[in-house]
């Protein structure tokens, strides 16, 4: 932006950074095509090509005899689980020093998941919209950025957990090898990365030493970032993940992560019990924790296609029938996926009129050192 601006005071004043303009649109409205034709595409791929893959008829004879009581408990186990999410990302932001309401909590986690669903580059996207939501609250987008962190580190370590429970609990039970081998491997990969992210919060030093390292790469696309103050503010937010990390704080947050993980799994189990069929713990939790796990890697929304062909395939190998399966994992991911996304619209729109009648938002608090 600095080079365009300067090359641009050497031109007429009239045609000073116009032409950008019609291209940035451009742009933005390419991504917003190709992110709506990958979308309907997978969308397509998944509710019409997977039922063909698993051998279910036209008219899907499998849900005549679905109980929709159990449905209706998956939809009310889906929304506990988002409410301890909720839960969760408030306590996270407690233990940094900022404390917000839990329907407050709850809006943003819900317009976050809307946003990062069904927009480009969807996790930035929301973790703009979460950073703003909040600053009109006075929260500092810092402490905001790094609630955001812990609170994903905390579910993930959650998730690992879960993996071994499921694990240990399906000893001696048959499943292709590849498939533990494939999650195994991604397992491993996650927990070094949680690995190296608690060593860096553990220890300010650390963590101002990798906040100046980031800075100065930063800088040399925003020459005005100053490198010094940014290591400060590392060091400072690293020593609240600290106390954030650790004790009563860390114990509070893993359980609220757990029942998150927990209600969800719940979910997908009844809509399997529905179909009149019940996977087990063990292989359950190795199903969701594995595919969860996969779709760490950012390569469709929300884990779009990755969740659900890893789903099928793992339970499938424990011995689901493949038909029941395909159907239990679509169902569970219309209440998972589509479904939030209702609610998500309302409280998105809701915190884009709460912030306009607001005005500008509250002098942020900056983080205690």
């Amino acid at each position: 932006m600095t080079a365009q601006q300067g090359a641009g005071s050497k031109q007429d004043p009239g045609t000073d950074q116009a032409p950008p303009r019609p291209r940035a649109r451009r742009r933005r409205a390419v991504r917003w095509i190709v992110h709506g034709v990958l979308l309907a595409a997978l969308t397509v791929g998944l509710f019409g090509l997977l039922p063909r893959l698993g051998g279910l008829t036209g008219d899907a004879r499998s849900l005549r005899h679905a109980r929709p009581a159990f449905l209706a408990a998956a939809v009310v186990a889906q929304a506990l689980s988002l409410g301890s999410y909720a839960q969760l990302y408030r306590q996270v932001l407690a233990a940094l020093g900022a404390r917000i309401r839990f329907w407050l909590a709850a809006d943003v986690i819900l317009a976050t998941f809307f946003v990062s669903h069904l927009t480009p580059f969807g996790s930035a996207t929301g973790t703009l919209v979460n950073t703003s939501a909040l600053e009109a609250d006075g929260v500092a987008a810092a402490t905001t950025g790094e609630g955001i962190a812990l609170t994903s580190l905390t579910s993930t370590v959650a998730l690992i957990a879960l993996f071994g429970v499921g694990f240990v609990a399906t000893a001696g039970r048959h499943v292709a090898y590849q498939y533990l081998l494939i999650a195994g491997v991604a397992l491993f990969l996650v927990a070094a990365v949680v690995a190296v992210l608690l060593a860096v919060g553990a220890h300010p030093a650390v963590a101002a030493r990798a906040g100046r390292w980031a800075a100065s790469l930063a800088k040399r696309v925003r020459p005005g970032i100053d490198v010094e103050k940014v290591g400060q503010t590392a060091s400072q937010l690293a020593s609240l993940a600290r106390s954030a990390l650790s004790g009563r704080a860390f114990a509070v947050s893993f359980c609220f992560a757990s029942a998150d993980l927990l209600f969800d799994l719940l979910s997908l189990d009844l809509v399997f019990v529905a179909l009149g069929y019940q996977p087990g713990f063990g292989p359950l939790a190795v199903a969701y924790a594995a595919a969860n796990i996969a779709s760490a890697i950012p390569l469709t929304p929300g884990g779009l296609g990755v969740i659900e062909v890893t789903l099928v395939a793992v339970t499938v190998g424990f011995g689901a029938p493949r038909p029941t399966a395909v159907l239990a994992v679509l169902g569970y991911r219309i209440v998972n996926f589509w479904a939030p996304l209702i609610p998500g619209a309302i409280a998105y729109v809701w915190l884009r009129l709460r912030r306009g009648a607001d005005g500008k938002a509250k002098p942020a608090t900056e983080p205690r050192p």
